[in-house]
């Protein structure tokens, strides 16, 4: 789970450039049916499932003035998935390439210039299904033919639908060399369902489509100037990831895993003169999925499946 609308910088000044390399890796090894880890479901023979995606995205973000910016990203990421299919044998299937881009208009609704201590922005932006829905490989059938067919979302490249991004941040002081953080985004997808089905002809769930839903993600916590002499910073705080069981617009048709993540989320950044290095390894503490006893919603129909235990986020940002 996650979304576009990560925090824009804080000190660019009007006509600054910043670009931006951030990395994330996934790894997922656990089922979920609601809160529990537990034993997938026959159509995999009780085997685990195990995703891995490597993404990155690459920002670049223009200062139109000291309180306005906007935001290009493109993430390019590359991930497999390996199960037991309906031959009763274990494969593994892979997709990569570039994703839905974003575009974000972020203003500062105090000047930075005199609240350096404080501030909060919104903003928001589109995003453009430019990331396949459909990236195929091989589907295993009983018998051990096999056909081309659509990977699983978990490694699908997009969504396959327009997205409008809304997001928000927020810092203020709390002590000497200590900071108050929150940023959050929310993605609205107004298209309900694409053409995309969720197994071929004749196998199981082949007439349900895939849904395009909601995705929203959030962090709250503290920052603490370790050496800011040196630009070290430390941080922790909680993060939130989920997919809602309804959107805000339109209908909730197709196929969805909706719930969330909790994470741990501790990080540390340090500043070189105009660039800057991050790393931040949230830490699963809690987090649920659709259970067994809901498995239809409003014409639609929900699922569980893995969830990530840590992930790893690595970032290099320059203003120029």
């Amino acid at each position: 789970m996650g979304g576009h609308g990560e925090s824009q910088s804080t000190d660019l000044r009007a006509h600054e450039w910043q670009v931006a390399v951030d990395y994330r890796h996934l790894h997922a090894d656990r089922f979920f049916f609601g809160s529990q880890a537990t034993t997938p479901p026959q159509q995999f023979f009780g085997q685990p499932l195990f995703i891995n995606v490597h993404s990155a995205n690459i920002n670049v973000t223009y200062a139109e003035t000291d309180r306005f910016s906007v935001r290009l990203t493109v993430p390019v990421s590359y991930g497999s998935q390996s199960r037991f299919y309906q031959d009763s044998v274990r494969h593994v299937v892979r997709a990569g390439g570039i994703g839905d881009i974003g575009l974000v208009g972020n203003t500062w609704l105090l000047d930075p210039g005199t609240h350096a201590r404080a501030n909060f922005a919104l903003g928001a932006g589109v995003k453009i299904p430019t990331g396949t829905n459909k990236f195929t490989a091989d589907y295993f059938l009983k018998g051990g033919s096999s056909v081309q067919f659509p990977v699983d979302q978990a490694i699908e490249l997009g969504d396959g639908g327009w997205g409008v991004i809304l997001q928000g941040q927020a810092f203020g002081q709390v002590a000497p060399r200590t900071f108050a953080y929150f940023t959050g985004s929310y993605l609205v997808s107004p298209r309900d369902q694409t053409d995309v089905m969720r197994a071929p002809p004749g196998e199981t769930n082949s007439t349900v489509h895939i849904s395009v839903p909601d995705v929203y993600t959030g962090r709250l916590g503290l920052s603490y100037g370790l050496v800011p002499e040196q630009g070290l910073l430390v941080s922790v705080g909680g993060r939130v990831d989920g997919i809602p069981y309804h959107d805000l617009i339109g209908k909730n048709d197709g196929f969805r895993r909706p719930g969330y993540i909790i994470f741990m989320d501790p990080s540390v950044s340090l500043g070189r003169g105009r660039g800057t290095f991050t790393l931040s390894t949230p830490i699963r503490v809690a987090a649920r999925l659709a259970t067994a006893s809901q498995s239809k919603l409003s014409g639609g129909t929900i699922g569980a499946g893995d969830l990530a235990g840590v992930l790893v986020f690595v970032g290099y940002a320059r203003r120029f």
